[in-house]
């Protein structure tokens, strides 16, 4: 039995020098020793093993170790075996029945924005926008102008050009140069903002869902009756608080 304790207790410390470094970047055998508290022979041993069979690479020059791309490979595969649609509406759910707003899913199909989940807990069901199925225009919502808010401006304008841009509401935003100045706030603030922009009466906020390579899979956002400045506190930070845990999820690293 102690010796399948033994090989036990190895895999789960060689799973815990990868995630440490997957944490923290290229580690020195010392600094592993030091973050982890394992005796250096038995360190040595579970670190040249990872090494043999490709997880582990060895700077040659400062002696550190970093993850390989068979490392990163496997988590490649394993982010695209995720169901993530299923991750998607279980984190709307969530922000549904906490914050009684409708919360939806929706991503840019041929310049538009088109929704493709929508959870409403409280079945108000007031607006036609946040129904599965709908599409609207990425100028005149907040889920539209947060993946809007991804690109440089010259595409956005790009992308201005080719939309059909009405005004819906006194509220529209319908010049190129409004709708950069709008894209800039939404920067700064880290979220986009529908302040009846696309329909009377509804109020919404959105953010970007990151993916592992980087871009964008779509953009969820809350819709509701009104938005005063506690409403956009309340609602912004557990959207993207819940965003940036979901978008980790899916494999997305901040740079």
């Amino acid at each position: 039995m102690p010796v399948a304790e033994n090989s036990f207790q190895a895999i789960d410390r060689a799973f815990l020098v990868l995630e440490t470094i997957a944490h923290t970047g290229a580690m020195s055998l010392a600094e592993l020793h030091k973050a982890l508290n394992i005796n250096k022979p038995a360190l040595f041993r579970i670190v040249q093993a990872l090494c043999n069979n490709g997880y582990l690479l060895r700077d040659e020059k400062t002696g550190s170790f970093s993850l390989s791309l068979k490392a990163f490979e496997i988590g490649v595969h394993a982010v695209r075996s995720l169901n993530y649609m299923s991750l998607v509406k279980s984190v709307l759910r969530e922000l549904s029945t906490e914050l009684g707003v409708i919360a939806q899913f929706s991503v840019e199909d041929h310049n538009e924005l088109l929704c493709l989940e929508s959870i409403d807990i409280n079945n108000t069901g007031f607006s036609v926008y946040t129904r599965v199925g709908e599409r609207s225009g990425l100028y005149s919502t907040s889920a539209g102008k947060a993946l809007l808010s991804l690109l440089p401006n010259d595409e956005i304008l790009q992308k201005f050009d080719k939309m059909t841009i009405r005004a819906l509401t006194p509220n529209t935003i319908t010049t190129p140069d409004a709708l950069l100045q709008d894209i800039a706030k939404t920067r700064t603030r880290g979220y986009a903002l529908d302040l009846e922009e696309n329909e009377p009466g509804l109020f919404c906020i959105g953010v970007p869902l990151m993916g592992y390579n980087g871009t964008a899979l779509g953009a969820i956002s809350l819709s509701g009756r009104s938005m005063t400045p506690e409403d956009e506190q309340r609602l912004s930070t557990m959207l993207v608080s819940s965003s940036q845990r979901l978008s980790t999820m899916l494999g997305y690293t901040s740079h």
